[in-house]
């Protein structure tokens, strides 16, 4: 029997947060856990009845009433930390989307996206998975080509190269065709840079270079 997946939503428009009320429902492998207006709410929530919200992805707005979405990321991940959360906001600024996954987020997605999108995100984070919006992954890359890597840049160049490819949402495979490498390679390279960069996946991998100015 397939696991329902429990999703939380934090969003402070009313519409926006129906719609998403509306999307999660329509989904045969989903169920609401919660809908929250506020931040604050929510986190309210969870430190009452953590047991029974049990979220396993939240949706997070970054523009919401009285406190940015962003300084709720710690709090959410220090009540919920088996939870996996996915900023769904209209913010394309590369670095909100930088500081976001510093802070721990899995996904990143502009409220733009269809349905489906949404639907795929969610199953792709609860995998253990990580999503950026791919016009924010082009903005990211940008950032990533722009600058000069320091001399005592740990990541050869290869590793860099193989990055910039998952910073634009490529899978490995599809990196490996790229690059003209087998797949085991691609993957070596990835576990390497991951360790050096003492991160566990590509998006705080990407966040971790350019904030360290490795890339």
């Amino acid at each position: 029997m397939q696991q329902v997946i429990r999703v939380l939503t934090i969003e402070d428009n009313t519409a926006y947060r129906q719609s998403l009320q509306d999307t999660i429902e329509a989904a045969p492998d989903m169920v609401l856990a919660g809908s929250f207006g506020r931040g604050e709410d929510a986190v309210e929530a969870l430190k009452e009845d953590c047991s029974s919200l049990r979220p396993r992805v939240i949706l997070l707005d970054l523009h919401l009433p009285g406190r940015d979405g962003i300084s709720f990321i710690p709090v959410i991940k220090q009540l919920v930390p088996h939870a996996e959360i996915i900023v769904l906001t209209q913010d394309d600024n590369y670095l909100k989307t930088l500081e976001a996954i510093r802070l721990g987020v899995s996904g990143y997605l502009l409220k733009t996206v269809s349905i489906n999108e949404i639907w795929n995100a969610i199953r792709e984070v609860e995998q253990g998975g990580n999503v950026i919006d791919p016009r924010l992954s082009r903005l990211v890359l940008n950032v990533l080509t722009s600058g000069e890597a320091p001399d005592d840049n740990p990541l050869s160049e290869r590793e860099r190269q193989v990055l910039e490819q998952l910073a634009m949402g490529y899978a490995k495979k599809e990196i490996a065709d790229n690059l003209q490498l087998s797949f085991h390679t691609v993957n070596r390279y990835s576990e390497n840079l991951y360790k050096k960069l003492q991160v566990s996946n590509v998006a705080a991998a990407v966040a971790t270079a350019i904030r360290k100015g490795l890339i």
